[in-house]
């Protein structure tokens, strides 16, 4: 089974084969940390560091490439825009953030859709 090593929390994910993951959909649902504030590629707090696999990885989207710039050539991704096939290993820039929980848990819920995280959670 292919599987995200999320390495800054030390979280390993599997996935069935010949499935196409969300990067930050499977964070959440799993408890592995990569912080999010809007969930919809506009905000880039959900950047992470594509250590290995990014070749499982899907391409690079324009929104992506509008909020990273340069830093895609470095390896980032935005994890909301990202989905994997394969095996990755990924790292990101670990920071306090407990005001998502209530927003996480909603999500997770069913109650709030990705599109109207942004609003809800300024």
């Amino acid at each position: 089974m292919p599987s995200i090593s999320f390495r800054t929390s030390g979280i390993i994910v599997e996935f069935p084969e010949g499935d196409e993951v969300n990067l930050l959909r499977t964070s959440i649902r799993n408890d592995c940390g990569v912080p999010y504030k809007c969930a919809s590629g506009n905000c880039g707090t959900d950047r992470v560091l594509v250590e290995e696999g990014a070749e499982n990885l899907s391409r690079i989207r324009p929104k992506e490439r509008d909020r990273l710039g340069d830093a895609v050539e470095s390896g980032y991704r935005l994890a909301c825009q990202t989905y994997v096939s394969g095996d990755v290993t990924l790292s990101w820039e670990a920071v306090d953030d407990t005001a998502n929980e209530r927003l996480r848990e909603r999500w997770l819920a069913g109650a709030v859709g990705p599109e109207q995280e942004r609003t809800k959670a300024e």
